[in-house]
């Protein structure tokens, strides 16, 4: 009897899509976060044939008997989302592909979407965890008026002048789909991502082109949350069918064990 394996499995792939959902709702509101999407996989079906094919006229019919669902992944959908005004000139969105380039504090390079950035106590330009942008960029004491082009060209008034502090690059990647997502909204290169390619906001790299940068806005979350309830009352009444699959399952076991000759 496969009643219980497959009620199992389904269970278990139900509770992560639950669980990726969940997540994604709790940062609706997160800026520049990214949804996970979870990819359900057929469990390998075991063919079975008719026991006495003179009942279907002699024709052998074989018969797919599945055996559950599996979770294949968790990708993560890049869309962009909304760019939304703020009134700080170093929050930035990128109105397009690409990523910032930043370096964490253990000297890893990162990727991320979201700009908002500050001068830190060195005077270089740094996300709000302390990660720093690259290539580095450093503001002068004192300096007033900052911009940021949607080119990604820095400057601000020093001593009643309009200086340039330096370029923002972006990063692209051919499938941003093989990132591997970390904690803060970074992502890190892989095999699959493929090498980073290092451009100038409104470039083509390959068969990229990066996008460009908005001063004074940050990019919220690409999260639809009316499509996100309606997926976890799926994934919710799923879970809920593949425990009654088990618990019938149970039922027909403790009817088994009780048939006496």
């Amino acid at each position: 009897m496969r009643l219980l394996g497959t009620g199992a499995a389904g269970i278990r792939a139900q509770q992560v899509a639950i669980d990726t959902i969940g997540n994604n709702i709790a940062n609706v509101n997160t800026f520049g976060y990214k949804e996970g999407q979870v990819d359900f996989a057929e469990a390998l079906s075991t063919q079975v044939q008719t026991a006495n094919p003179k009942f279907t006229g002699n024709t052998v019919i074989n018969t797919g008997v599945g055996a559950g669902v599996l979770t294949n992944g968790i990708g993560t959908n890049f869309q962009q989302g909304t760019l939304s005004p703020t009134d700080r000139p170093l929050d930035l969105g990128i109105d397009g592909a690409g990523f910032f380039q930043v370096k964490t504090a253990d000297g890893n390079t990162a990727y991320t979407r979201v700009g908002n950035f500050q001068v830190d106590g060195a005077g270089q330009l740094a996300d709000m965890q302390g990660n720093l942008l690259q290539p580095g960029i450093t503001v002068p004491a004192g300096a007033t008026n900052l911009k940021v082009s949607d080119k990604g060209e820095v400057t601000g008034d020093v001593a009643g002048r309009e200086t340039t502090f330096g370029q923002i690059s972006l990063v692209g990647f051919q499938n941003p789909e093989g990132l591997s997502k970390n904690a803060d909204n970074l992502y890190t290169a892989t095999a699959n991502s493929g090498a980073p390619q290092v451009g100038q906001p409104g470039s083509t790299m390959g068969n990229v082109t990066l996008g460009t940068i908005r001063g004074r806005s940050l990019e919220q979350s690409n999260v639809d949350l009316a499509t996100s309830m309606t997926d976890l009352i799926q994934a919710q009444r799923a879970y809920q069918l593949n425990a009654r699959l088990i618990s019938d399952g149970d039922q027909m076991w403790g009817i088994a064990n009780t048939i006496r000759r």
